[in-house]
């Protein structure tokens, strides 16, 4: 069973964590799932910077009523199978923020991509060892992103060949475990801030970028042996680019180099695959902006998973 709640154009939804934690699942439950994910005036909170529809959709999974935010530009046809892009919060973030900061909303515009926003419970994703609710009590995010692709099918068309995962810090770290644990839905994978915190034993090669601020002292550039903040060891970002290459069977790495920022491509990996790490020097624990620091974040970020489909 699917509950759907249309919100008015660029409205902002938020679902408490209260609800996301309740187990089992209801009439009573979905109305309480409704009447938090009501729509916030667009002057309250900053909107994605998208023109199109949010719809805020709640959907059970594993005994507990999950849910996400569904983006579509009025551009996107309607019959037609199109990409999805799932974008996943940081800890202690809410899709609405991520939805704000990362530009992705004007990506879907103008190219004609479905966008999902789903909900970590207690603002936290099970990437691993990191982080929060999700990681202490062993939540399967895996299973619940395969599963709102499933759901976003059944509400409209989308390419299975083209299903990407994004997200920035503990999201980043999220995306990054679930194309190492499901190749076979996600195509590619980008982090924004997050690093590899489950190690990947992918069973096909995989397609993965990181993009990461070398001044970033939450998720360190060069990983720390203990993090207060996360409680766990974080791992170094080359040394998880370098983790990802080697799963995906790639030989040697191309060094390219901007006025913002290094770029390093790893080469040879396995058919259809490929591996970027983006390190950028000013950059500290943010999605990066064009406006703000001179990188344009969303497009790197797009650019190079519009690159990937999976294998007809």
């Amino acid at each position: 069973m699917i509950f759907v709640e249309h919100l008015p154009q660029r409205s902002v939804a938020r679902v408490q964590g209260v609800v996301l934690r309740a187990r089992g699942w209801g009439v009573a439950l979905m109305g309480a799932l409704l009447l938090t994910g009501a729509a916030v005036p667009a002057g309250a909170l900053p909107g994605g910077g998208g023109a199109g529809i949010s719809t805020i959709v709640g959907t059970p999974y594993d005994g507990t009523l999950r849910a996400f935010n569904l983006y579509v530009s009025p551009k996107v046809p309607t019959r037609e199978p199109v990409p999805l892009l799932m974008v996943l919060h940081g800890l202690y973030l809410d899709p609405s923020t991520t939805e704000a900061t990362s530009g992705l909303d004007r990506v879907a515009d103008s190219e004609e991509v479905a966008l999902v926003y789903p909900y970590g419970i207690d603002g936290s994703w099970n990437a691993g060892t990191c982080c929060g609710t999700a990681s202490a009590q062993q939540i399967d995010d895996v299973g619940f992103l395969a599963h709102v692709v499933d759901t976003v099918a059944a509400l409209r068309p989308i390419d299975r060949r083209r299903v990407y995962v994004a997200g920035f810090s503990n999201g980043g770290m999220m995306s990054l475990r679930a194309v190492c644990a499901r190749p076979d839905v996600f195509a590619a994978a980008a982090s924004v801030g997050g690093t590899l915190q489950s190690g990947c034993l992918a069973s096909s090669p995989v397609s993965a970028l990181l993009l990461h601020g070398q001044r970033d002292t939450t998720v360190p550039y060069a990983g720390t042996s203990y993090s207060r903040f996360l409680r766990t060891a974080l791992t170094p970002v080359p040394t998880a680019a370098l983790t990802l290459a080697k799963q995906s069977g790639c030989v040697a790495v191309r060094t390219t180099r901007t006025p913002k920022y290094q770029q390093a491509s790893y080469r040879g990996c396995g058919p259809g695959s490929s591996v970027e790490l983006v390190s950028v020097p000013a950059l500290g624990h943010h999605w990066p902006t064009t406006q703000t620091d001179g990188v344009d974040g969303e497009g790197i970020v797009w650019n190079f998973l519009s690159r990937h489909r999976l294998a007809a």
